[in-house]
């Protein structure tokens, strides 16, 4: 993950769902800006990842517990970045992290709100940062493209992810 969060991303709008992922769930795609603590500069480390709530947007198309949902939701993602080895820094090409991810979204007769620990992993692909989440309720792919910092005179604090995934 060295070289992650150094080029900012094209943004893609949907990404298909993990190879071998469960091909049964509700397609969903989401936004969220998260904030790295302590961020990614040119020594390595490992921290936390924090959206500040479901501060982001999620849009599913179908059913969620049970019911057809009636428009956008909330999406949010608290966890932690660099938990394999020694930690990521601005010339990491992988790494690994877990968290939870927490969506609330409209359905018939009110809302249905998801509370999903995942694992993930991430690497540099071409110019672009990719990952995978998988948990029970929600699995899925994202793209990462930096907010703010330049990892050369500040580090890297804010990213946004952007990706697609099945939620059940």
């Amino acid at each position: 993950m060295r070289r992650l969060f150094v080029t900012a991303v094209v943004a893609v709008g949907l990404l298909a769902p993990p190879v071998g992922a469960e091909e049964s769930g509700t397609p969903c795609s989401f936004e969220v800006d998260v904030t790295l603590s302590p961020g990614l500069s040119r020594e390595p480390s490992s921290g936390t990842f924090d959206s500040a709530g479901e501060s982001g947007t999620v849009d599913c198309q179908g059913t969620v517990g049970g019911q057809p949902v009636t428009g956008p939701g909330t999406f949010g993602a608290v966890g932690r970045y660099g938990t394999d080895g020694d930690g990521d820094d601005c010339r990491s090409r992988r790494g690994t992290g877990d968290g939870t991810i927490h969506v609330t979204v409209p359905v018939e007769g009110g809302t249905e709100h998801v509370d999903d620990p995942f694992t993930m992993t991430y690497r540099v692909s071409g110019r672009t940062v990719v990952g995978e989440i998988t948990g029970e309720r929600f699995s899925g792919t994202f793209d990462v493209s930096r907010v703010d910092g330049d990892c050369l005179r500040t580090p890297i604090r804010k990213i946004r992810l952007r990706g697609t995934g099945l939620l059940s």
